[in-house]
């Protein structure tokens, strides 16, 4: 009988050439973000000692606010450029790359324009249910036109579709290095009010927003594929079928899992204060910085799933889900572990007294997040096989069903640990009902492979 050996196992499984080089690229990601997430983390502690539990709260709702407006009024139009740009350009089709690329272009243009218009107006109406006075509303209409300088779902696919994980990661690092320097001027060397700290933010955030922009266009420049590309937009879509479709669910899906991210912030802001929500920002901050993989991992493995799907190659579908998913889970149970063990204590040391409290969202956040991290795979198989719709109709029922309800339920009662609560279940309900649909989704596939 043969031993087990999961050294042996591990071998085995990178020497799949598609399996090493996702987690090649998604390495590359994460050597940037583990300092980006110490950074930010870092950015959050100077924060919290400078502000105090309640003007920390009001500065995160604010920013987030202006989050929910760009991810609910933007387009995540990089999905549709890897999906079909994989396509076009292994058929060396030019002019029809350049449509793909004024078509996302327009998405991203139109929905900041959008977006900045219903952050301006909106935060009036908004404001008092988030126990903003009349000059933290100003702060958020002002703070609002960052939203202008967020049109990098485009060059953001650009730099995917053409493997530059490099670039994205060296990029990745401009804005959150930028937020601590501007935020420790702030809190250390004035003391300054809350419009200082949004300040700061709002510099770092238009900087990182720009860079992505020029380092995006120009990688597609360089590789002559914009030569004779004029902005007409007749025929704009034409030779990429559906791909309005697959463009608005894409987003709608994307809008839906902002609802358990940055949304539920806010929402613990309407049901338990500022307070409430700057420690549900806390412990979901630190949760992101343990369990960052997960995204990383999602964004490498898309543009390998958009490849193989082109191909027909179905078959190498189900080995990428299965391996990918074990090695990220099994690396999201010792991080549960971790914050198990030491959150406490690194609250304490990093935050201060008042944000003990957030422990408990932590855990639970770590908790929902590995099983994120276990299914990362599922979302991006589904999405390259053109079947975007499953995803959001499994998170649409996920935060409609399950998620808000709890919010609702819990948040009064509990405050950030109901929020953690909440996006746990949900986070079992999506992980149990995708596999669901994907192992179905690829066994119609597979049966249609003719046999050699």
């Amino acid at each position: 009988m043969t031993r087990f050996s999961p050294l042996a196992t591990l071998k085995h499984w990178f020497s799949d050439g598609v399996l090493r080089r996702i987690f090649k690229n998604a390495s590359l990601l994460l050597s940037g973000r583990a300092a980006n997430g110490l950074l930010s983390l870092g950015t959050l502690s100077l924060m919290a000692h400078g502000l105090g539990a309640g003007n920390f709260g009001l500065v995160i709702l604010v920013q987030t606010y202006v989050l929910v407006i760009t991810g609910l009024a933007t387009f995540q139009s990089w999905q549709a450029l890897i999906r079909y740009g994989a396509i076009v350009l292994k058929n060396n089709d030019i002019a029809g790359f350049q449509n793909l690329l004024k078509f996302t272009a327009m998405l991203d243009l139109c929905g900041v324009i959008v977006g900045v218009l219903v952050g301006y107006f909106g935060a009036p109406i908004v404001g008092p249910y988030v126990q903003w006075d009349a000059e933290v509303i100003e702060y958020a209409q002002i703070y609002s036109f960052l939203i202008l300088f967020t049109v990098i779902a485009t060059p953001t696919g650009l730099l995917r579709l053409f493997d530059r994980f490099d670039l994205l990661t060296a990029q990745a690092s401009i804005t959150p290095l930028l937020r601590l320097i501007g935020v420790a001027i702030v809190a250390v060397v004035f003391d300054a009010p809350i419009w200082a700290y949004l300040l700061a933010w709002f510099v770092a955030g238009v900087v990182g927003g720009l860079s992505l922009i020029v380092l995006g266009w120009r990688e597609v420049a360089k590789r002559g594929l914009l030569q004779g590309m004029t902005w007409s937009l007749r025929g704009v879509t034409q030779g990429h079928d559906s791909i309005w479709r697959f463009s608005i669910i894409s987003n709608f899906h994307s809008s839906l899992l902002l609802v358990t991210g940055h949304m539920a912030t806010f929402l613990i802001g309407f049901a338990g204060g500022p307070t409430e929500a700057g420690l549900y920002k806390i412990g979901k901050d630190v949760a992101t910085t343990l369990t960052k993989p997960a995204e990383l991992l999602n964004q490498s493995i898309y543009p390998e799933f958009a490849k193989l799907g082109s191909q027909g190659s179905w078959a190498e579908f189900p080995r990428l889900i299965l391996r990918g998913g074990a090695l990220g889970g099994g690396a999201g149970v010792v991080l549960l572990a971790i914050a198990l063990l030491f959150g406490q204590a690194f609250l304490t040391v990093a935050f201060g007294d008042e944000f003990v409290a957030a422990y408990a969202v932590l855990v639970l956040l770590v908790a929902a997040a590995t099983l994120t991290v276990s299914g990362f795979s599922m979302d991006p198989a589904l999405f390259a096989m053109g079947r975007p719709g499953i995803p959001l109709q499994v998170n649409a029922v996920s935060v409609f069903g399950i998620f808000l309800p709890l919010i609702y339920l819990l948040g009064k009662t509990y405050g950030a640990t109901g929020a953690g609560l909440a996006a746990l279940a949900s986070s079992i309900f999506v992980f149990c009902v995708m596999a669901f649909f994907t192992t179905h989704q690829l066994r119609k596939r597979l049966a249609n492979v003719p046999k050699t």
